[in-house]
């Protein structure tokens, strides 16, 4: 679905007044500094590459940000995904497509902020994937030019971004400095990627102004920041270490995938760090019964829908702060309230623990139904099951609460948990109003008592990304119809 520029200013106007930094939504001060931000383009040369969309949304968010008039585009690594020079020469065409010689449509410049990724460095040359790649890459003698390999790293970001390459550089986009760090090659001497050599030195020597915000990029994601239950793993921690020097550093980073729904997306410690998710496809958390990853492989759940999951963030900068919307890009419109985060330097104010403190939970809508019924579903391990399924509607943003994150379902006897699962909605990757079926939760009938009809009560909560649960409804189903109703 492709929304109009009207439904983005209806969508954006909706999400400026509610939310907990509605307070901070000023629009009469002047922007310094506008700035797009994606992450994971994976781009595969083949039309329909396996379980990827050969990234559909990557032109379309550049042209986006042309619209915003933006200074720069920040692309926090995995530019491609076998790490060809055919897939980079194919991005790098897109983007002097749409900003040819770095000028958007009006003739302003604009800055390219690309770094390279563990897939563009090398990371998943494994034999398995190499097998996956000669699937998936169409051009001709494509897997004989690795980006990783010899100096082809240098070689081809001149041939394809016009611009000289260096493992960690710096640009500047409107006065702001932007430390660019490459993924390295996977060696001991970088943790087998995990560390960026010689990040301390090279920052140490950039007179880097503490009264000013400064942006750092790199594609793992910072270990103990961001992605708390990070889906792709974290770097080694040193960078972490190194950027705790710098509080007027805004880091960001890709790698996760995580939904940008998910608040533990922006971190704030010594200094702040954003996870940018993915323009291509989205992951989930671990724990959740549908999720993308989930922590139990014989879950009777199907994985959450990722295929049509393209994210990305648009941040804008002004005198007193930067604000980051984040943007549902194939619907066309914003995926929950802008975060805001005080200048020059983190304040303390976006620390998880007084986020946690001062979020209102999501709540069920008044006349939320809960229905309960019998089927028979295919598990993960692809065998048949008997199961309960727990049904009830989506819990939406509302003038004084946030749209839910996820759905805590319990089955309970006698007042005891049996056992209780998490589980996400179908459009938990979409714009708020557009996740609009209703959500699922399967018990396997194995594991509730022979009477569950009319000794177990369901309870479901909604719960936001700090996991603070909102109004829960209890529900004792009826033995006496096939399908019951609640109201909570």
């Amino acid at each position: 679905m492709n929304l109009t520029r009207k439904d983005f200013l209806i969508g954006t106007a909706a999400f400026a007044a509610t939310g907990p930094y509605a307070a901070f939504a000023r629009p009469d001060t002047p922007s310094l500094m506008r700035l797009g931000m994606i992450a994971d383009v994976h781009l595969e040369t083949g039309e329909n590459g396996k379980g990827v969309q050969n990234c559909l949304c990557y032109e379309p968010a550049l042209r986006y940000f042309d619209e915003r008039k933006a200074d720069g585009v920040l692309v926090a690594g995995d530019i491609t995904d076998f790490g060809t020079g055919a897939a980079l020469r194919q991005v790098a065409d897109i983007w002097f497509k749409v900003f040819p010689d770095n000028r958007r449509s009006d003739g302003k410049p604009i800055v390219p902020l690309f770094i390279y990724g563990d897939h563009d460095m090398g990371g998943y040359m494994h034999k398995g994937y190499r097998e996956w790649a000669k699937t998936a890459c169409t051009v001709p003698g494509e897997l004989d030019e690795i980006i990783s390999d010899g100096d082809n790293a240098a070689r081809l970001w001149k041939e394809c971004f016009r611009e000289d390459w260096a493992p960690i550089q710096v640009k500047e986009c409107c006065g702001y400095p932007v430390v660019l760090a490459h993924h390295p090659l996977h060696t001991k001497a970088s943790d087998h990627g995990n560390t960026i050599p010689g990040l301390a030195a090279f920052l140490a020597k950039q007179n880097i102004d503490p009264k000013k915000p400064f942006f750092f990029v790199q594609h793992r994601v910072f270990r103990g920041t961001v992605g708390v239950e990070a889906s792709c793993g974290w770097e080694s921690g040193k960078t972490t270490e190194v950027l705790k020097k710098y509080p007027n550093a805004i880091a960001v980073c890709g790698h996760g995938h995580l939904n940008a729904t998910d608040d533990l997306n922006l971190w704030q410690g010594e200094f702040t760090a954003i996870e940018v998710p993915s323009i291509n496809y989205c992951c989930t958390r671990r724990g959740r019964e549908n999720g993308y990853h989930s922590a139990d492989k014989a879950a009777i759940m199907p994985k959450a829908y990722i295929t049509k999951s393209w994210q990305g963030m648009f941040g804008t900068m002004y005198a007193d702060r930067f604000v980051v919307e984040r943007r549902d890009f194939l619907n066309g419109l914003p995926l929950g309230p802008d975060w805001v985060i005080p200048l020059p330097s983190q304040d303390g104010s976006l620390r998880t623990e007084v986020r946690r403190r001062r979020a209102v939970a999501p709540q069920f809508a008044p006349d939320a139904k809960v229905t309960v019924s019998e089927a028979t579903v295919v598990n993960r391990a692809k065998k048949s099951t008997d199961a309960v399924i727990v049904s009830f509607p989506v819990a939406h943003e509302t003038a004084n609460a946030p749209r839910a994150f996820d759905y805590v379902v319990a089955a309970k006897k006698d007042g005891k948990v049996l056992q209780e699962k998490a589980v996400f909605s179908n459009g938990q990757f979409w714009a708020d109003r557009l996740d609009t079926s209703p959500v699922r939760c399967a018990f396997a009938k194995s594991d509730l008592p022979n009477d569950w009809h009319t000794s177990v009560t369901f309870t479901v909560a909604p719960r936001d990304s700090f996991g603070n649960c909102g109004n829960h409804i209890d529900f004792l189903p009826d033995i006496r119809r096939s399908s019951a109703e609640s109201r909570g």
